[in-house]
Formats: C-alpha cells, sequence, structure tokens
C-alpha cells in the first residue's frame, strides 16, 4: 500500500517476502531474462528477416501484456501469472530458440 510509514515497511523487509511475492518476482525475473535472450538473438540478425517468427512473437507478446495487466488491476491470482508466463513469454522463447538453430544449421552447411 502506498500508505505505509518507515517502520511498517522495516518490519514487512525483515519479515521477508511473503511465497506469493517470491512467486511473482521469480515470474517477471524469467520473463524479462528470455525477453533478453530474443532480442540478443534478434540483433545478432539471425532472426530479424523471419518474419513469421516476429509475427507470432509480438502476437504473443501483445497478448502478455494485455494479460499482465488484467493480472495487475484485478488482482488475479499467481497461478494466472504462470499460465501467461508459459503462453507468452515461454513458447515465442522456444519459437525463437528453434529458429535460430535452424538458421544456423543452414549456415553450416554451406
Amino acid at each position: 500500500p502506498i500508505a505505509v510509514n518507515v517502520k511498517q515497511w522495516y518490519q514487512r523487509r525483515v519479515r521477508g517476502q511473503s511465497a506469493k511475492e517470491t512467486e511473482v518476482l521469480v515470474v517477471l525475473s524469467l520473463g524479462i531474462s528470455i525477453n533478453i535472450l530474443e532480442l540478443i538473438s534478434l540483433f545478432v540478425g539471425y532472426t530479424i528477416f523471419s518474419h513469421g517468427t516476429g509475427m507470432f512473437s509480438t502476437a504473443c507478446h501483445v497478448a502478455g501484456s494485455i494479460t499482465l495487466a488484467f493480472v495487475l488491476l484485478e488482482s488475479l491470482s499467481v497461478t494466472t501469472l504462470w499460465y501467461s508466463f508459459a503462453l507468452t513469454c515461454v513458447l515465442p522463447g522456444l519459437v525463437e530458440l528453434t529458429t535460430v538453430i535452424v538458421i544456423a544449421r543452414i549456415q553450416g552447411g554451406r
């Protein structure tokens, strides 16, 4: 909450985070790390001209942004956040990884 004094904030930090707060932190950290890997593969140039992969990734990330907004605004359960993470972050990451592997194999065969 916004109306927390310093003593309450310190007591909460000393007690530690709740399990749900830790779970949300893990989900968001994994999502950021997968997005960084996708960004690196984009800048390296492996998937920059793969239009299907780009459209799929963009659609999944838009859906993930909308779902994350609903989770935050509607106070939905953490389980919903895990499903959203799996469908809108891990799935495009796996497609990106598969595309990089296929393109690397094609270039290695030349």
